[in-house]
């Protein structure tokens, strides 16, 4: 266990155990850079010994090292996040900076194709009830917002190696937690909101407004349970498999989300208002 010491002046009188320090970080010259940064970011030395196999002295890590490191590392994770290869700066040529993107725009360009798919396969529903359509965007922009949050949270908490099994099953349940509470609490709001304006000023019929509202409140409930379900467990397969969490990148989430959202909203519209209305 590492203990912390306060430094002082060597007085005549002063045992030379209480100034020796028995815990003073090192790193290895043969270590990852990921894997050093957070087992140092409790110290605030001005340099750390690098070692070698055979625990002798082969280097020094500044300060100004370790703010460097952190930064490119910080930076590559920042690109990964924003769905990139590799990270990106002013003076890179058109073709380098299209390679570094590419590659995750065409996996979302499938993936937006499921999507699509699924959409394609409620078109019955569409066409029975084409109000419905008004308000996708909002289940979807919801549910990949909350998704996106949980991916921030897990990935953030992953940074510990020490993590235990345990502790990721809390999470995952506390992020479930949340995103029931903030599912019901907008999915009531959104019940309200929107029965009143399809009645009020769209000039629908109660029962039809507020059957359209119910439904779009339920789906939205359970499209950010689930995505921050996603949005925990994604991130977290992802390091079991030995793949960076941080691959797990926000466009992947959105677009996985989207799948899940567009499930849920026309599931439930065809079981609770084309089944129930038309009955």
């Amino acid at each position: 266990m590492r203990t912390f010491q306060k430094r002082s002046i060597a007085r005549e009188t002063t045992p030379l155990e209480e100034i020796i320090m028995t815990a003073y970080p090192y790193v290895y010259a043969n270590e990852q850079i990921e894997d050093c940064i957070p087992r140092l970011s409790g110290y605030s030395e001005d340099s750390i010994p690098v070692l070698d196999l055979n625990n002798k002295l082969c280097g020094v890590l500044t300060a100004q090292d370790m703010t460097r490191l952190t930064d490119d590392v910080m930076g590559e994770d920042y690109a990964k996040l924003a769905g990139l290869t590799a990270e990106e700066d002013l003076e890179e040529s058109l073709g380098k900076s299209i390679s570094k993107r590419l590659p995750w725009l065409v996996i979302l360009l499938g993936l937006g194709f499921v999507v699509s798919t699924v959409v394609g396969m409620f078109e019955q529903v569409v066409a029975s009830l084409t109000l419905i359509v008004c308000f996708q965007s909002l289940i979807l922009d919801m549910a990949g917002n909350v998704g996106t949050q949980s991916l921030a949270v897990t990935i953030r908490v992953l940074m510990d190696e020490q993590i235990t099994g345990k502790q990721k099953l809390h999470l995952v349940l506390k992020e479930a937690k949340i995103g029931l509470c903030s599912g019901f609490i907008l999915g009531m709001l959104s019940f309200v909101l929107i029965g009143e304006y399809l009645f009020l000023i769209k000039g629908e019929t109660a029962i039809l407004a507020f059957s359209v509202s119910f439904c779009t409140g339920v789906a939205l409930l359970v499209s950010m349970l689930l995505s921050s379900v996603t949005g925990t467990v994604v991130p977290l397969i992802f390091q079991k498999l030995k793949i960076d969490p941080a691959v797990a990148s926000g466009p992947l989430i959105t677009t996985v989300n989207d799948l899940v959202a567009v499930i849920t909203y026309y599931g439930l519209a065809w079981l609770l208002l084309i089944h129930v209305l038309h009955a």
